[in-house]
This record gives C-alpha cells, structure tokens and sequence, in this order.
C-alpha cells in the first residue's frame, strides 16, 4: 500500500511541473483554421502536431523560457518568445502566396546542378561533418537566380529532410529564407553575403547504432561541440570570467583552470560587465565593441548589432542580433548539435 501511495505522489508532482503550451493554429488571410502544423522548440526534439481542426498542446517543461516555432509548409513559421502555460494562444500563419508564385514563374533548372552545389556548400557547410550530410529531399528544393545581383534564392515545397551519418542525427528543417549573393570588385575579388533563417527539429539516431559506432559518433560530436557557438555562451552563463589586463578576458569552465576561450578586444573590456546574468537560466552579452574570441586555434569574431543579446545557460542565443566570422561563422548545420547535447 505505502508503494503505491509513493508512485501516486510522483505522479502528481509529475502532472504538476508540467508546463504545457496549448492553442489552435488558423490561416491569416482566412480565418480558418490549418490542420497538422508542426509545433516546436527549434534546434531540440521537442515538437508535436495539431490536429486537423488546428488544436495544440505542447509539454515544454524544461524549456519554458525558449521561443516556441508553429511551421506549416506554404506559409511563414512564426515564433513566440514569450509564452505562459496558464492561457490558450490563437496562432496566426501568413501564406507565402507571393514567394510560391515567384517561384513557380522564375524558377529554372538550366543551372540546378550548380546551384544545389552553391546551396549545400553554404547550407550544410564544408567541414567533415557536413561531407556526411544527405538532403533527402533535394527534389523539393527550388532555386532562383537574379542575374542583376548577382543573387541566388533557395525555397522548400517540404521540410528539407538532412541524415547526418557523422553525428548520428537527422534533422528536420523549416526553411524560412535562403540569400546568396556574390559579387565580383574593380581588381577581380569578390565579396560574398549569406543569410539563411529556418528553424529545425533534431532527432538522435544514437541509439540504433553498434557500440563501436557510438564511440566514434561521440567523439566527433565531441570535437564539433569544442569551440562552437553553443560551448561559448554555454560558459558564459556560468561565469566564469578572469580579467587578464584591459583588453582580454579568459573563460573558462573552471575558475581555477586558465584553459577555455579567450576574449579580447581594441578597447578596454571588463569581465564583471560583460555578462548581465537575469536569472539562472537565461542572461545577457553586453556590447562592448566587437570581440575576437580564440579557443585553441580557432579564431572568431563576434560583433553584437544590439546594446545587447539575449542566451541561455543550455547554449541558446538570439541568432538575428549577434555577426560571426571565422571559425563559428564557418559553424552550418552539418555541425548542428541538439540544446539536449551535453558533453560527456
């Protein structure tokens, strides 16, 4: 009798940590509703579908304070960075009527063969990891070429689908925008802009290979996390923070151990104002002028375009406030690793 009272009370407090967020999705232009949207916390495996009259009810305990993606095909995703567990939501999706005519008039496939090369070099990435990456779904890839800017565009008729053999993960991902515009100088160089939004579900495929797979894919999970975007503001969220004369800063996840990332700059930065912690999930880089961050022998650069950005102790970041290059700009989905992932 006393067992079976003890597994009721977990159960309750279970029930009772639970933060679900709940609604029904509808169409913008019409006002009605839109049938098995796909509701998500991008870059995790936490997502469930509505119905077909567009109701919702998502378990986000753990992940209260990460915005929330509701993505439909034919329309834009749209994001909630802020949501209660306590109230229903009437989710509104925009139609891409105009960017699915665009392509149904202007796209050609003359040049399709090099335009998917353009579109996985940039999309997937040049590394190791991302030369073990399938699309799945290519054939739902469409591309536009304006010849007057030199610009490409990618669009999606579906989720592109991504097997990633060297990391053990397949990820799901809702393309938003895809820009790519490369343009030649007066003396023969050129300059290249790249801008892709999307959000994505990752799903762990570990479990399914032999034990000598699992090491390997381990290991180069491991590798990939060292130095990446998600490592850097994971230790500043924990703090640790050394003052290493006017322009540097060490961090570290370890105060008592100098190894780490090294943050430096052209003007006086201070380790005790770089951070603003809000609470203990979630805090906020200052803008302090742009930062060459090195780890090893990886060298970055990271320019805030906002007085600050918002992150999260778990690796998350506002990724439409803060400019990368070197080394974390190279990071694409080929390296992507789940805000589940934790380095063992």
């Amino acid at each position: 009798m006393r067992t079976a009272f003890v597994i009721l009370l977990i159960l309750s407090a279970s029930i009772a940590q639970s933060q679900i967020f709940k609604g029904t999705v509808y169409d913008k232009s019409t006002d009605s509703t839109l049938s098995y949207a796909i509701i998500y916390i991008s870059g995790t495996s936490i997502g469930t579908a509505a119905d077909k009259h567009g109701n919702f009810a998502l378990d986000v305990s753990g992940y209260a304070s990460m915005p929330i993606t509701i993505s439909l095909i034919g329309y834009y995703s749209f994001t909630l960075s802020e949501h209660s567990s306590t109230k229903s939501y009437d989710i509104y999706l925009s139609p891409k009527i105009k960017e699915l005519n665009e392509v149904v008039v202007t796209a050609k496939n003359g040049n399709r063969e090099t335009y998917m090369r353009i579109f996985r070099r940039e999309f997937l990435g040049e590394s190791n990891n991302a030369m073990e990456c399938d699309i799945l779904n290519e054939k739902d890839l469409r591309f536009v070429y304006y010849a007057d800017s030199s610009t490409l565009r990618a669009y999606s008729l579906q989720p592109i689908l991504i097997h990633n053999k060297a990391l053990g993960y397949t990820i799901t991902y809702y393309l938003d925008k895809f820009k790519y515009t490369r343009k030649s100088g007066a003396f023969g160089e050129y300059m290249i802009t790249f801008i892709v939004l999307g959000n994505y579900l990752i799903k762990d495929e570990i479990l399914t290979l032999t034990d000598t797979e699992k090491r390997k894919t381990e290991e180069r999970r491991k590798k990939a996390y060292l130095g990446s975007r998600m490592h850097f503001f994971r230790l500043l969220h924990q703090g640790n923070l050394s003052q290493i004369g006017n322009y540097n800063i060490s961090l570290s996840d370890d105060p008592a151990v100098s190894k780490g990332f090294l943050i430096g700059s052209k003007t006086p930065v201070k380790a005790d104002s770089l951070v603003i912690r809000q609470d203990s999930s979630s805090s906020y880089l200052r803008d302090e002028g742009a930062l060459n961050v090195k780890f090893r022998l990886k060298y970055s650069k990271l320019t805030i375009k906002m007085d600050s950005v918002y992150f999260q102790k778990n690796g998350y970041f506002d990724p439409l406030e803060i400019w990368f290059e070197g080394e974390m700009s190279k990071q694409r989905i080929g390296d992507l690793l789940p805000f589940e992932y934790f380095l063992k």
